[in-house]
């Protein structure tokens, strides 16, 4: 049977309550208020202190004044930059970051009700209390999915049982929850159903049917091996049962460019090439180069093409003139917003370059390529006319999609 990858991003779990990019940037700003508020700004706080000086400092560099807010990940990155540097005192001249902050110059916070300057060690609890924050956030929506979210789960199974008329599913997930392991749960995550423990005598079959978390699970919990440390991963099925300690309580890892990352059950901000060097993220990433090349086609559901360790995958393999893989995508878009090759944010522009997008897309319209409304309103999708590297977009969002399951499973053809 053909086999067909699964690329998951954030947007394929909005419709199921999870918090989008925008939603996680609000909720952080939030929650630094309760740990390092400043002493001087009401509702203000070191998350927010940081996030205002990267977006000013990127208004001053733009042209026109045309600028992308950054997101939670850009931010969270910058303040474990923050902390790595702070922590060693060595302060430098040419690092990147004194474009944007001053380090001698941190403002006054109130910690435990007392007043005083802020430090390298602050910046390093608010990212590990940031960090916990979000994945309980995560657990609480994830353990009420079925309840909730019951309906949209029956569509989403529908698209994927109608897939496996004709495929083998293996999914890469980039999110944190449990979308999809609740519609399809036989699928296998390369740990013990009995012990828990990452299995690797199964994981290196190969064999489809999985769901991989690249970027860690709401089911990941750390446990006790040894009796000195917490780093071992392992799956805990039940998300309402007591998990190991979070982020904030574990040590630190420092990588050979001196970045310190907390020993998380997922990875955030960037940098995300060094965190995936330990079990089982790098068992994940390492297998990734050998499912793109088994695959016979490719779907991408809700994925903004950002991360780009992921995306180097692709280009190899879409060039293999021994098979021809067909890459569907499926995401939402305004009615107004142009067709891919007319776009030029960082969804067209990493979507272009992960999938050798190499011809005008718009399905040989004669002009100007239509907006994204013309699409919508005939349930069809922009493709390219290039048959040796096909690609088609679906800009309908992810429940028309399972409404409209036959047509996607045809177009992948």
């Amino acid at each position: 049977m053909k086999k067909l990858l699964i690329i998951v991003g954030a947007g394929a779990s909005l419709d199921f309550g999870m918090p989008s990019v925008s939603q996680i940037d609000t909720l952080f700003s939030k929650w630094g208020s309760e740990y390092l508020p400043l002493a001087n700004a009401e509702r203000e706080n070191i998350y927010t202190w940081v996030k205002a000086k990267v977006t000013n400092r990127l208004r001053e560099k733009s042209r026109n004044g045309i600028y992308e807010i950054p997101n939670f990940e850009q931010i969270l990155f910058t303040i474990q930059n923050i902390a790595s540097i702070s922590e060693d005192n060595s302060w430098s001249e040419n690092h990147p970051l004194n474009s944007f902050i001053d380090f001698k110059t941190f403002p006054e916070v109130i910690s435990y009700k007392n007043r005083r300057l802020a430090n390298g060690m602050d910046f390093q609890y608010l990212t590990g209390s940031l960090i916990d924050d979000l994945l309980k956030h995560f657990r609480d929506k994830c353990s009420k999915l079925n309840e909730t979210k019951s309906y949209e789960l029956t569509k989403l199974k529908f698209l994927f049982d109608t897939l496996k008329e004709d495929y083998e599913l293996g999914f890469i997930n980039l999110n944190y929850d449990n979308v999809i392991l609740s519609t399809l749960p036989d699928l296998s995550t390369g740990f013990s159903e009995e012990t828990g423990k990452f299995d690797t005598s199964r994981f290196y079959k190969d064999q489809w049917n999985f769901c991989y978390h690249l970027h860690g699970s709401v089911h990941f919990d750390t446990r006790e091996l040894s009796g000195v440390d917490f780093h071992h991963i392992f799956w805990q099925n039940d998300l309402n049962k007591k998990f190991g300690p979070g982020a904030g309580q574990r040590r630190t890892n420092n990588t050979s460019s001196g970045i310190l990352h907390l020993n998380s059950n997922i990875i955030t901000g960037l940098d995300k090439p060094n965190q995936l060097l330990k079990l089982p993220f790098r068992q994940y990433f390492g297998k990734l180069d050998k499912l793109v090349y088994d695959a016979d086609a490719f779907l991408f559901l809700g994925y903004g093409f950002g991360d780009k360790h992921l995306n180097s995958i692709f280009p190899l393999h879409r060039s293999d003139n021994t098979k021809i893989r067909k890459a569907v995508i499926i995401d939402y878009a305004n009615d107004d917003i142009d067709g891919l090759f007319y776009r030029g944010d960082s969804w067209a522009n990493g979507l272009a370059g992960t999938l050798k997008c190499n011809a005008i897309l718009g399905n040989g319209i004669k002009g100007l390529p239509p907006k994204v409304k013309y699409y919508k309103d005939k349930k069809t999708f922009e493709f390219s006319p290039n048959k040796e590297l096909p690609i088609s977009i679906w800009y309908n969002g992810l429940m028309e999609a399972c409404d409209n399951a036959k047509l996607i499973k045809n177009e992948l053809e």
